[in-house]
């Protein structure tokens, strides 16, 4: 008897590859020891490049219609992202890291309401609290995450994503490069 598949989506490819290469028998009966982890270090990096794919295009549109040029996925600040957030693991502080980039922070309980185009979108809701004429967040209101975002000269971003111990919720930090937010100048000024 032959068997056809048809693999018409990039995720479908992985999942066979995923059953057929995890830890079971081969068709033949033979083990193939060693596969699991390959497929498992495999499944992990799919998973993360579709998570900077969302988070790059969650940010991208929000620029586009703030009206400033799109960022660039910079695997450097991922990386930086990653490092911060799993210092943060044990307490799930939302504690900057006080490095070189401009950082967004946000955490949350559960998981299954916050995918990474809605926590940038929630930082972009920010911008009903920020007066471009006064270029200043509404009196007791934040709006410096959404100045990040959208920091004209801001070109690249990277994210990281952690379950934090205990069930205290998950981290995400955000790190951007340049970094924006300089006191009195607006988010749309472009530095020469």
């Amino acid at each position: 008897m032959e068997m056809s598949v048809k693999l018409s989506h990039p995720s479908s490819c992985l999942l066979l590859f995923f059953l057929l290469f995890s830890d079971h028998h081969s068709a033949a009966g033979t083990y193939i020891p060693g596969m699991s982890d390959a497929a498992a270090r495999m499944f992990n990096r799919a998973r993360k490049a579709k998570q900077a794919r969302e988070f790059l295009n969650a940010h991208n549109t929000a620029r586009e219609s703030s009206g400033v040029p799109p960022l660039g996925w910079h695997k450097g600040l991922a990386r930086f992202a990653d490092k911060w957030a799993k210092q943060r693991k044990p307490d799930c502080s939302m504690q900057h890291s006080g490095g070189p980039y401009g950082e967004n922070i946000f955490w949350y309980r559960q998981r299954k309401t916050w995918w990474p185009e809605r926590v940038v979108m929630k930082w972009y809701e920010e911008r009903f609290s920020y007066d471009s004429k006064t270029n200043s967040c509404a009196s007791g209101e934040m709006c410096g995450h959404y100045t990040q975002i959208v920091w004209r000269d801001t070109t690249a971003v990277g994210c990281a994503r952690v379950k934090c111990d205990e069930g205290r919720g998950f981290l995400v930090v955000c790190e951007y490069n340049p970094r924006g937010n300089y006191e009195g100048e607006s988010p749309f000024d472009q530095t020469q």
